[in-house]
């Protein structure tokens, strides 16, 4: 009994330090203050919600949403006092188990807000318990979400819905560097309405609507959103968080539309002037409805006439990559002449498997730029793959004679979201005339170097920014692959009577049949079998035929040389090269291996040791897709320049490339006779 009567008296106690902080009455308007730390107050609340409710995140932000809907309209209303609030008394009845005015008020707020979005909240009720909804009310009533600058607004709700609403590809978020690198490429015009049809949270049209502010100060920010700005999303929870942020503000919420946006929608064809999105993307959760697929262009299967151009046929795909379809979708709810930046994987811009995919864009827009984003960037946001932004406009549009391409290297964040700063030559972090400290990242140099570009300013030559002549374009459109050096040190090799290694070499493409044969064993060379600073094959493994791994493809013979197509270490200093000797004649080496033979008009050896110069691996780099496996395709390597010096010079690298294979055979032998003599020691003094 005396413990019982304890513990009572303490949550006595507590009960009354808490509603001692509590007003005696509704909040006031007037009396409302902005938030300083808007992030940790969300993530105060999401604790207590989990703490005292139980709930998964996915429904403690779905309820925490509600609140911040209904908070929002409260603010918005003419009412005195406020009616998101909850007074001393309400909060002693609601602890003491008994009725209280505050659930009332609180219901009936959220039926009127369920009323006015009826598409995105569709719970019939507030499910929170009484005391956990009169804690999270008590520690948001005396907040000004309206007056809270934007900045951390649009912060905390970022950091929030990502926390609690990702997905498994991280797909409701873009970093901000990115979305505000897009929005000023883009530059936003007040005459000009914005759509984004995968609009997650809204980074991007809260974005444009800073970028209007900025540029447009005179502007009525709640007419232009009303009149200017849409957004698509999905998830229901999701598309509520977005709409709170265009309400914050001065939107009325009805600019986001919770939908399928990869749905057929001709009320939105050619209707807007820009589009700023990032489709989801990965390589989980392909379109696989027919009814969605079949008006899609890239949903069908495309194949190459006899004049080498693509042809889409009548064949539906069982099954399309949404960001595929989003690129088509995008164009088709541009205007003649609208203009679209969107993220993409640089597996679209890049693979041999999509070159349909460009050849159809390019056929319906105009490529304005590419700008390559680190690999690192959405790595915080849950993916490692390597994306690029990509600028196009919407066709008839003015032929451009150049693409603007840039290759962003600071981002301003590492791989953990920490914010990496400026500093000057001593090591001192630079602020701004506010006393800011100064993120380090190239968003204003590539955006106001595209500007310059816009307006036909010649851009200085470098390595990060660039243009490149439409007509040299081929079917890739990753920046990487355009780079000046790279570019000029392949007109230098032409212009030196370069050949392609096609002209001087026949690249094996049919693998063996080896596991259809009566043969019991093989040797096997994998790329792990070559020492590429000796140029050698230094092991074989012996292995049952049916035994040998899927990769085992083609039978070398001597002569032949072999050299590494896939993999980390091509491109590289370690990428593997060997030439195929008597001892490996015969043998099945990997298909990640190209296997050159036939080689003519040049001194094989001379070719082998060109394979291990930079010459060589910096133009493979730059053929390369793939991130993940970054590899190679046969049809690329034959492309690769190979100059031609003199006989006599090659003949000089022929006979030292000889000499050292000789070396090594010898210095083989010599291991052995060791190992041999030691064997007959040992056995001698037994």
């Amino acid at each position: 009994m005396q413990k019982s009567r304890e513990r009572k008296l303490k949550e006595q106690q507590l009960l009354f330090a808490e509603d001692s902080l509590l007003p005696v009455a509704l909040p006031a308007r007037q009396a409302l203050q902005p938030a300083p730390n808007l992030s940790a107050l969300f993530e105060e609340c999401h604790n207590y919600i989990y703490a005292n409710e139980g709930l998964l995140k996915e429904k403690i932000f779905h309820e925490f949403v509600k609140l911040l809907v209904m908070k929002l309209h409260d603010e918005q209303t003419d009412s005195e006092p406020l009616q998101f609030g909850i007074t001393q008394s309400e909060y002693r009845h609601i602890h003491a188990n008994q009725p209280s005015a505050f659930e009332k008020r609180l219901d009936h707020l959220y039926q009127t807000v369920r009323a006015k979005f009826p598409a995105l909240l569709t719970d019939e009720r507030l499910t929170l318990k009484p005391l956990t909804l009169g804690h999270v009310v008590s520690r948001l009533q005396s907040i000004s979400l309206a007056r809270t600058p934007g900045d951390i607004k649009g912060e905390a709700f970022q950091t929030f819905t990502y926390r609690h609403q990702r997905g498994d590809r991280g797909e409701f978020f873009t970093p901000h560097p990115i979305v505000r690198l897009a929005v000023e490429m883009i530059d936003p015009q007040p005459n000009e309405n914005v759509i984004d049809p995968a609009c997650g949270s809204g980074g991007f049209l809260v974005q444009t609507l800073a970028h209007i502010k900025q540029n447009h100060s005179r502007i009525d920010l709640g007419k232009y959103i009303s009149r200017a700005i849409r957004g698509i999303e999905f998830n229901p929870d999701v598309a509520l968080a977005a709409m709170i942020r265009l309400a914050f503000e001065g939107g009325t919420g009805k600019e986001i539309t919770c939908a399928n946006a990869l749905l057929e929608n001709r009320a939105l064809e050619n209707q807007f002037d820009l589009v700023l999105t990032n489709p989801p993307f990965g390589n989980k959760g392909k379109v696989e409805d027919q009814r969605i697929l079949k008006p899609y262009w890239l949903a069908r299967r495309w194949n190459k006439n006899s004049d080498h151009e693509w042809k889409a046929s009548n064949v539906v795909l069982p099954g399309q990559s949404p960001d595929i379809l989003f690129i088509e979708q995008c164009l088709k709810f541009l205007k003649p002449g609208g203009r679209m930046a969107i993220v993409l994987p640089d597996g679209i811009l890049q693979n041999i498997s999509n070159s349909s995919i460009r050849y159809w864009m390019r056929a319906q827009a105009q490529v304005m730029g590419v700008v390559s984003i680190p690999q690192e960037a959405f790595v915080p946001y849950g993916t490692g793959i390597k994306t690029s932004l990509l600028l196009l406009q919407k066709n008839p549009a003015p032929p451009r004679q150049f693409c603007f391409m840039a290759r962003l290297e600071k981002i301003g964040y590492d791989v953990k979201a920490q914010p990496i700063y400026k500093k000057d030559s001593a090591g001192r972090y630079l602020k701004n005339a506010q006393g800011i400290l100064l993120v380090d990242d190239d968003v204003e140099t590539i955006a106001s170097a595209f500007a310059s570009f816009k307006n036909q300013t010649p851009l200085p030559k470098g390595e990060t920014i660039y243009t490149v002549p439409n007509s040299e374009l081929n079917s890739r459109l990753d920046a990487e692959h355009y780079r000046p050096s790279d570019q000029e040190m392949l007109a230098w090799l032409a212009r030196n009577g370069g050949k392609r290694l096609d002209e001087i070499a026949d690249i094996v493409s049919a693998g063996d049949d080896f596991r259809l044969t009566s043969e019991n064993e093989i040797r096997y060379i994998a790329i792990s079998d070559v020492d590429a600073r000796t140029m050698q094959v230094v092991s074989q493994q012996i292995l049952q035929a049916h035994e040998a791994p899927s990769r085992a493809t083609y039978r070398v013979q001597s002569g032949d040389i072999i050299t590494a197509t896939s993999g980390a270490s091509t491109g590289t200093a370690r990428q593997a090269t060997a030439l195929i000797t008597a001892d490996e004649d015969g043998a099945i080496c990997s298909n990640g291996f190209a296997v050159l033979r036939n080689i003519h008009g040049v001194e094989p050896l001379y070719l082998l040791a060109y394979l291990r110069t930079e010459f060589f691996l910096r133009q493979a780099r730059r053929l390369m897709t793939g991130h993940a496996i970054p590899a190679i395709s046969n049809d690329d390597l034959a492309k690769i320049i190979v100059p031609i010096p003199s006989r006599v010079e090659q003949q000089k690298i022929a006979k030292a490339i000889s000499t050292i294979l000789a070396m090594r055979k010898e210095t083989l032998k010599a291991g052995e006779k060791i190992v041999a003599e030691t064997e007959m020691l040992i056995r001698a003094c037994a």
